[in-house]
This record gives structure tokens, C-alpha cells and sequence, in this order.
């Protein structure tokens, strides 16, 4: 009796040890250190509270330009409108296969506005790493900003951005601050909710997680929408790679293993802020999150010796970030499978549905805690927007545990398909493998009888 009493209690601590609370002992311990960096350290964002400047360096800003009809103008509109003199800046519009009339957007708007700096080169190939690094080798300006065509500035963004390298000699590059283009909490449809999940997610990312990164300089990526660097910096790299979906990554990694050399670092400037439109539809928000998470997992892949070097493996905050994006991944997989299997095991009803409640309520008082500390990071009127969404809390684990799902998508499609800037969604990947069965199963057929 004494042995099967132990052989279960084993098996039981074994399940819900490994399988169950691992994972979530590990998000809890990353959540307070996320949370802890940014109570301990306050002069992470000071360091955003500079004086004014005295002089205003020349600045180049590229934009990579792809069917950008719909948004191409509000982008260049708000360059315009920045609060950092028109003439101390210059414009690149970069090509790179739009077949829409966004290059007669770009004529509206020079037209409309002729004081600014502005150029248009055009591309023979698509790609956005072909636009940037063209661009790129057009500057004029002691630093260069890119900025997606589907993304405007706030007012104050190139000015900050500036402002951060001015003040700080170390600052090598940096990633802006990116937030959802979302009116908040005026309508509840389901894909509204999904938005207003989208644009929390998005200000615990910069205002939480990136903080976290930049205090111990381990910025894992310079986001593609809004980033800047020092001339020499961008120049002395080999700057953007064709070789994966994810190129920002790619470069972040790049600038990492050269800047640590020198003692520089990288850094979010949190009060410099780009707006992007959220996903449209649930198929783009799988797409998406399939093409970072395979991007992440490509470019943490072509740098592996350098992460070792770097930080001694998990010793550092990418190799720790990696294992629990990706060696955790299969144990998490528990939570959708074999808990409710429990039940065909012999676990009562009330212990499935207790585990399943429990694990809610512990990723929602994580997603609370984040979602307090983001906010409190915020400021004005859009303090006061945020707000308006607390109740979007109680979604935020079931958006987290879908969009978690769909980066593990990302996992198995890099494993056995080319990398590809739009990903299909399950049930049309489901459809076209139904049809090639169905199709191979036809002239199996045809065969047999012709034969």
C-alpha cells in the first residue's frame, strides 16, 4: 500500500511539478524581474528627462515604401509635422515594388509640402531589407531613423530620439516606443477586444519588457517600425540581411556583438513613440506572430556562437529568453491536452476544471501586475485611454494562450517550410493538403484503371 502510495504521488508531483508548474514558475520569475527593474531602477526612464538641446544634428529618415497608398501620407505627414525644424532633416522614400499609386502619393505630398527634404528611389526587387540598406546608403545625417510607411510619429519623436544619443555618448542604437492606432473602449466586438488586447500587449512590451532590456543591455530587437542609430554605427554593419524574415533582429544581434566591444549600448526610448494600425483580421495576427517567432528562432540560430560568447549561453538574458520561448514550448502544450485527458485518467471533474481555473487566475494576476506598472509609465491623455480598457484584463490570458499557440505554429513551420513573408493560416493550409490528398488519391486512381 505504502509503495502504490507513493509510485502516484510521485507520478503527481512529476505532472504538475514538471509539466504544469515549471512554466509558470518561470513567467512569475521573469514578471517580478521585469516589474523589479522598473521600481529599482528609476533612472531608466529619467535618463529620458534631458535638458533641451543646443544644437540639432542633421537627420536622415528612410522609409521602406511597399503598397503604401492607404498610409503612405500620414507617414510622411507627421514627419513633417515634427517638432524638430523641417530643414534639419531629410527624407528618403525608398521603392521597392509597390504595384498600388503610391508613388503619385509621394508627388501629392511633396507637392503639398515642398519645404521638407524629400527623395524617392526606386527599387528593381521587393524586399524591405533591399529598401532600407539602399536608403541607408544614401544619408546625409549624423543619425538615421527608420520608420515603416504604415506607421506615423508622434510629435515628439524624432526630437526625443535625438535627444537620447545627444545625452548619452554610449547610446549606439534604439528602438521607439511602438503603440496600437486604436480607439479604446468604444466598441466591444470580438475583434475589437482583440485590438485592445493588441494594444496593452504592445505597452507592456516597450514600457515593460524593453525597459527591463535596456537596463541590462540586452536589447533582443530594434523594432522594424521605429529605430535609430549613430551614422558610423549603421555604416560599420553589415547592416540589413536578406537571409531571414526577421531582419531587425538580425541587425540588433549584429550591432550587440560589435558595440560591447567598444562598451556601448542599446536602449528603448520609451518617449518616443510610432503609431501602427493593429491586425485587420485573426489570419494577419496568426501570419504575424508566425513570422516573428520564426524569425526569432532563424536569427538566434546564424548567431549562435556569438550568443555563447556574449553571455555564456543561459547565463544570458537571450539564451534564458530562448529556453523559455522554445524549450518550454512542449510542456506548455499540457495545458491543452492532457489536462482535460486527466479526466480519462481518473482525476475528478472538479480537479480538471480547478487546474484549469487556477492557471487562469494566475496569468491574470501576472497580466494585472503588468498591466498596473505599463500604465503607470504612460502619461496624459492617454493614461486616461488606457484606462478606459481595465476590463480587457480579464481577456488578456486567452489572447496570450492564442497568440502562443500560433508562435508555436511558427516553431513547426520553420522546422519544414522556406521562410516566407506571408504564412497561411491553419484552415487554409488545411484545405490546400486536403486538396493534394484528394488530388493524389484522383490519379492513383487514374493510374489503377488506365493500367
Amino acid at each position: 500500500m505504502l509503495e502504490i502510495f507513493a509510485e502516484r504521488s510521485l507520478a503527481f508531483l512529476l505532472f504538475w511539478g514538471i509539466w504544469m508548474l515549471a512554466p509558470l514558475a518561470i513567467d512569475v520569475t521573469m514578471a517580478i524581474a521585469f516589474i523589479g527593474i522598473v521600481f529599482l531602477y528609476p533612472e531608466a526612464k529619467e535618463r529620458e528627462k534631458f535638458d533641451s538641446l543646443n544644437f540639432l544634428p542633421y537627420v536622415s529618415i528612410v522609409v521602406p515604401v511597399h503598397n503604401s497608398s492607404d498610409s503612405l501620407y500620414q507617414c510622411l505627414r507627421s514627419i513633417v509635422e515634427q517638432k524638430y525644424p523641417t530643414e534639419r532633416m531629410q527624407v528618403i522614400c525608398v521603392n521597392n515594388g509597390s504595384a498600388d499609386n503610391s508613388f503619385e502619393i509621394f508627388s501629392k505630398f511633396q507637392n503639398d509640402f515642398p519645404e521638407l527634404n524629400l527623395n524617392w528611389i526606386d527599387m528593381d526587387r521587393a524586399g524591405k531589407s533591399i529598401a532600407l540598406n539602399a536608403g541607408i546608403y544614401m544619408i546625409k545625417g549624423d543619425y538615421v531613423i527608420n520608420v515603416d510607411s504604415d506607421a506615423w510619429m508622434d510629435e515628439n519623436a524624432v526630437y526625443r530620439m535625438v535627444q537620447a544619443f545627444e545625452h548619452d555618448p554610449s547610446l549606439a542604437a534604439a528602438t521607439g516606443a511602438i503603440h496600437i492606432d486604436k480607439e479604446l473602449g468604444n466598441r466591444t466586438r470580438l475583434m475589437d477586444i482583440i485590438h485592445y488586447c493588441e494594444e496593452i500587449e504592445y505597452l507592456v512590451a516597450f514600457n515593460v519588457g524593453r525597459r527591463f532590456q535596456s537596463v541590462t543591455n540586452n536589447l533582443f530587437t530594434l523594432a522594424g517600425a521605429f529605430s535609430a542609430f549613430r551614422r558610423d554605427v549603421i555604416l560599420n554593419s553589415l547592416m540589413y540581411s536578406e537571409r531571414t524574415v526577421s531582419e531587425d533582429t538580425d541587425l540588433t544581434f549584429q550591432i550587440r556583438q560589435r558595440t560591447r566591444i567598444h562598451n556601448a549600448r542599446m536602449a528603448c526610448v520609451s518617449s518616443a513613440i510610432a503609431y501602427v494600425e493593429p491586425v485587420c483580421t485573426i489570419n494577419k495576427l496568426y501570419s504575424q506572430r508566425v513570422r516573428w517567432q520564426r524569425g526569432q528562432i532563424e536569427v538566434t540560430a546564424m548567431h549562435s556562437g556569438v550568443l555563447g560568447k556574449l553571455g555564456g549561453g543561459l547565463g544570458s538574458f537571450t539564451g534564458r529568453m530562448i529556453m523559455i520561448d522554445h524549450t518550454l514550448a512542449f510542456s506548455r502544450l499540457t495545458w491543452t491536452f492532457l489536462i482535460p485527458f486527466l479526466y480519462f485518467l481518473g482525476y475528478p471533474v472538479k480537479l480538471v476544471f480547478a487546474a484549469f481555473v487556477g492557471l487562469y487566475v494566475c496569468y491574470l494576476f501576472l497580466d494585472f501586475l503588468y498591466f498596473i506598472v505599463a500604465v503607470k509609465e504612460t502619461s496624459g491623455t492617454y493614461r486616461q485611454k488606457i484606462k478606459k480598457t481595465w476590463w480587457v484584463i480579464f481577456f488578456l490570458p486567452i489572447f496570450r494562450f492564442f497568440t502562443y499557440w500560433f508562435r508555436f505554429s511558427g516553431i513547426l513551420l520553420t522546422m519544414v517550410e522556406p521562410a516566407a513573408w506571408k504564412v497561411e493560416n491553419p484552415v487554409e493550409q488545411l484545405k490546400n493538403a486536403l486538396g493534394k490528398s484528394i488530388g493524389n488519391v484522383k490519379l492513383t486512381i487514374k493510374k489503377v484503371f488506365v493500367s
